[in-house]
């Protein structure tokens, strides 16, 4: 897998190079590691897209367009939501992983997409900050930045503030044996579709695996021991797409 491994990386052999580099604003790193998994996503796509790009890490919602991150800085222009970064970047660089795929697999990719961004998305932000095992070790390091006088106060207001939203969601309503049980049916779909293939659409990496990898590490290789990391580890099949994904990102460095 041709993906290369430093932070502001130059494009594989033969990929088009053209425009600025870009400005990836994203969350800093919590246990040395991006742990948004959107903004993994999207670093994993300019890096498999081969276009150049510099980090800048940033907790400043107030200043990101649509109030989250990740955004991009493209040539002075703010560009928000992964999704549409990577649609801006398709169209403005001439750069498309997916250009391979019929209509029936782009219906699959974007299937197992909305699974992940709009599913398992939930169930990871319940396993984090509502489960015990995982509140446990998120309450400490996602906080370690965060001036000492202030971790007090700001641990159980961003905690109600997850709750809140969850609720709203929904997967915050169902009990944990009932959130688990959705988690393992979200896991067995992309088990199945990936089955003995390399990567989620065949041989070739496209958009849908760094999707699925910005999730599944923020499952897996983080050192938050839930039940849903216990799920996702029991398919071996998703564990080695992740740990492919891992090396091609990072060689030996992790």
């Amino acid at each position: 897998m041709d993906l290369p491994v430093t932070d502001a990386p130059s494009p594989p052999r033969g990929a088009p190079l053209e425009g600025p580099v870009i400005r990836l604003v994203q969350f800093p790193p919590v246990w040395g590691r991006n742990v948004s998994p959107f903004t993994l996503k999207l670093e994993t796509w300019l890096r498999l897209a081969g276009i150049p790009f510099e980090a800048a890490h940033s907790m400043k919602l107030h200043k990101a367009p649509k109030g989250k991150l990740p955004y991009i800085v493209d040539n002075g222009v703010k560009v928000a939501d992964s999704s549409l970064v990577i649609e801006h970047l398709k169209r403005t660089r001439g750069i498309d992983p997916d250009a391979a795929l019929g209509p029936h697999e782009r219906a699959a990719a974007l299937a197992l997409q909305r699974l992940f961004e709009d599913h398992l998305y939930f169930i990871l932000a319940w396993s984090r900050w509502i489960d015990p095992a995982g509140w446990e070790a998120v309450s400490e390091g996602f906080f370690d930045g965060v001036p000492a006088m202030l971790r007090g106060p700001l641990r159980p207001l961003m905690r109600r503030q997850v709750r809140r939203m969850l609720w709203l969601q929904g997967i915050a309503r169902y009990s944990p044996e009932e959130i688990l049980e959705l988690a393992r049916e979200d896991l067995e779909a992309a088990a199945c579709h990936l089955g003995d293939k390399p990567f989620f659409m065949g041989e070739q990496l496209t958009t849908i695996d760094a999707v699925v990898y910005g999730f599944l590490a923020n499952i897996i290789f983080v050192p938050v021991e839930t039940d849903l990391k216990r799920l996702a580890l029991g398919y071996p099949n998703l564990v080695a797409f992740c740990e492919t994904m891992e090396q091609g990102l990072y060689g030996d460095s992790c």
